[in-house]
């Protein structure tokens, strides 16, 4: 009898988890639509979070973590980032927006109250980038990681890089810095022992994708662009970048370090020493494993 309960009660939770995500889904696809001004829709955004739920919830029940708890991280971790239509165009971070999705379907959906609040709890961890974070915001960071690792990472970089109305420019190949840095250092900035294990099968897909694009461009003459590994305060850096100007000027190189929102920015500028033309690039500091 009690074998027959517990199938049941399963039923019944796998049920309310497919009409939530249901819901999540028509309603992520409404919203990103409006934003891209798209009358076909867009799976951008949901893709990524049904992956970061699959990843998360993979994770935490290696790490003895809640798996319908990280689940539930993982899908509502990116709700509100285009809460009414729109991209950081409200003065709510997108964070407590997304805590107010899973608060609106969580109660529609009859979600514990006590998960509810747990999942919440860790998505603005994340946002306040706390130090301590509990076992499930360390499940939710991995697994957000992973998703721009690997096969699947460099898949999802292209697709949004065109749904952005971008080719694949200089303008692309100098932000290929931010990759293959994230890359080097993500076997040591993920938190989970199965998250590290993880990052250091994934990893080496970025890299060898990158060097053997960038090695491509470079026998065909397509462009100039080489990786330079360059220490910045104790932080080893891959940065990309060519070997001349376009006008046959040198390159020169500035890299400093800017407080933002969330993290420790990394602003890494170069410019030509012949004409006015620069390209700069901004992006978090990777925390390594016993960093503060």
């Amino acid at each position: 009898m009690a074998r027959h309960v517990r199938k049941r009660d399963v039923l019944k939770m796998n049920r309310t988890r497919a009409s939530l995500d249901n819901d999540l889904r028509e309603r992520i696809h409404r919203e990103e639509s409006q934003h891209t001004r798209s009358t076909q829709g867009s799976d951008s955004l949901y893709g990524h979070l049904e992956r970061v739920a699959g990843l998360a919830r993979e994770i935490g029940r290696a790490e003895g973590v809640d798996a319908e708890a990280c689940y539930l991280a993982g899908l509502f971790h990116d709700a509100g980032k285009f809460s009414g239509g729109t991209y950081h165009g409200r003065d709510i971070p997108e964070e407590e927006l997304s805590v107010q999705v899973l608060e609106e379907l969580g109660v529609k959906h009859c979600i514990d109250r006590d998960m509810l609040t747990e999942v919440a709890d860790a998505i603005r961890q994340l946002y306040r980038d706390d130090p301590d974070l509990t076992p499930l915001a360390q499940v939710l960071f991995d697994a957000d990681n992973l998703d721009k690792l690997g096969p699947l990472g460099i898949a999802n970089y292209f697709i949004k890089t065109g749904l952005r109305g971008r080719g694949l420019s200089n303008t692309i190949l100098y932000k290929f810095t931010v990759e293959l840095t994230y890359a080097r250092h993500a076997p040591l900035s993920l938190n989970t022992k199965t998250g590290r294990a993880l990052a250091q099968s994934y990893a080496p897909y970025t890299t060898r994708f990158i060097h053997d694009l960038l090695d491509f461009l470079r026998t065909h003459h397509l462009s100039d662009f080489k990786v330079d590994e360059v220490e910045f305060e104790g932080l080893v850096l891959d940065v990309v970048a060519p070997l001349n100007c376009s006008c046959g000027g040198r390159i020169n190189r500035r890299i400093w370090n800017v407080p933002g929102m969330k993290c420790s920015e990394i602003h890494l500028e170069h410019s030509c020493s012949q004409c006015a033309q620069t390209h700069e690039i901004r992006f978090c500091r990777p925390r390594l494993a016993g960093e503060e």
